[in-house]
């Protein structure tokens, strides 16, 4: 039986044209590197995603995060049982992102994403103090002040604080009580990622 082969990153991912300088790079260093069953590049995903939301690219943005929750469409599970969380907890955040921003482009699979999340949003259910931190922690990147020697570093902070508050403000929209009580906090802050982080790439 052939080894089925992984998928390719979307015609979004790629470098090629890409008008932004600092995305060109990451796209370029990603693509080499995509896979939607390792951790890190999962992330990565997600985080690319998040920029492009930040250009005012939703489009784009909607595409990259689809191609992450058809290819991850529910939490995998480990060889002996349970969730492999080391994978679902970055894929919840690109189904957040596609939940987000495809309920006009891709309506059938931001519902899908939205029901995933809220079956196990990758979030510990018996820990409600770790979402009040996290919406805390989101406000603090928002707030904090550029440093030019960390463009890496702030921009995927900026970027995982907009997928963990895109995620938070879904589920607490769907009704989730772990996340109803701050989906208004975590939505609130999400413009505000948006604009440090747009600045943030538009300066490199």
């Amino acid at each position: 039986m052939a080894k089925q082969q992984p998928p390719a990153p979307p015609r979004e991912a790629l470098p090629d044209d890409e008008p932004n300088r600092y995305l060109g790079k990451v796209k370029a260093s990603l693509c080499k590197r995509w896979s939607v069953s390792r951790m890190d590049p999962l992330y990565e995903i997600a985080d690319l995603a998040a920029y492009l939301w930040a250009l005012e690219r939703p489009d784009e943005a909607v595409v990259i995060a689809a191609a992450v929750a058809t290819a991850v469409p529910a939490p995998p599970p480990l060889p002996r049982g349970g969730v492999n969380y080391s994978l679902w907890c970055p894929a919840t955040y690109s189904h957040a992102l596609v939940a987000r921003l495809g309920t006009g482009v891709l309506p059938e699979q931001a519902g899908a994403s939205r029901a995933a999340v809220l079956a196990d949003p990758g979030v510990a259910r018996d820990n409600p103090r770790y979402v009040v931190n996290q919406v805390a922690d989101a406000r603090r990147v928002a707030a904090a002040p550029p440093d030019p020697r960390s463009m890496k570093w702030q921009c995927q902070g900026l970027a995982r604080a907009i997928g963990a508050m895109a995620l938070y403000a879904e589920l607490g929209a769907a009704g989730d009580p772990l996340f109803a009580p701050h989906a208004e906090d975590a939505a609130a802050v999400i413009p505000q990622l948006l604009g440090r982080l747009g600045d943030r790439l538009r300066s490199a």
